[in-house]
């Protein structure tokens, strides 16, 4: 059995806490010790708008239509025709004098042989004659002649064809991530 005096058990004691010192601060003595403290990653959490679609432009082309019209036409002008009438000719009968009436001196026998003569008479002689008489002369006629009309039907532009551009604007989206900002560290801090 050990019997400490006070001196002797403020010596154990300060022994003690010199171990226990020795001991936590893994052999290192005095005052210039050091503990190896590792700090974690930092992260945060980054916000990122980015581009889904850019923005464009859609052209719509609405064609042109058509339709038919109909429209009067002149199938034939009006024209003039010449029509050439012959004239007209007509046979007629004439009485004409062949020989003028005369009057000869005749000379016969009777029945009793007396020699008579005597003044004859001799009648006109006629006969009859045909000539030819133009009753109308020849002529030109002028026919008018109407237009002829009809109808045909034309393909017409009833509305231009036309172009509508239709903007598109472009279309973002929003990301939220978790990122790190620091990495684990390791450093030295000085013991207390």
């Amino acid at each position: 059995m050990r019997i400490f005096t006070p001196a002797g058990a403020a010596a154990v004691l300060a022994g003690l806490i010199g171990s226990a010192s020795s001991a936590f601060a893994g052999g290192c003595v005095g005052q210039q010790c050091y503990q190896r403290v590792v700090s974690p990653p930092v992260y945060e959490t980054a916000t990122e708008t980015f581009m889904v679609t850019p923005p464009k432009t859609i052209a719509h082309v609405r064609p042109a239509e058509y339709g038919a019209v109909t429209e009067t036409v002149v199938v034939r002008p009006a024209h003039t025709v010449k029509h050439v009438v012959p004239g007209e000719v007509q046979t007629i009968a004439e009485r004409v004098l062949v020989a003028p009436a005369t009057r000869r001196w005749e000379v016969t026998v009777d029945a009793y042989g007396r020699t008579i003569g005597c003044w004859v008479t001799v009648p006109a002689r006629y006969e009859t004659r045909y000539r030819q008489v133009m009753t109308r002369a020849p002529s030109v006629a002028v026919q008018h002649v109407p237009a002829v009309l009809g109808t045909q039907q034309r393909t017409v532009m009833v509305r231009p064809a036309t172009v509508h551009h239709k903007h598109i604007p472009a279309r973002f989206a929003t990301v939220s991530a978790t990122v790190q900002v620091a990495p684990a560290r390791a450093h030295w801090a000085p013991m207390h």
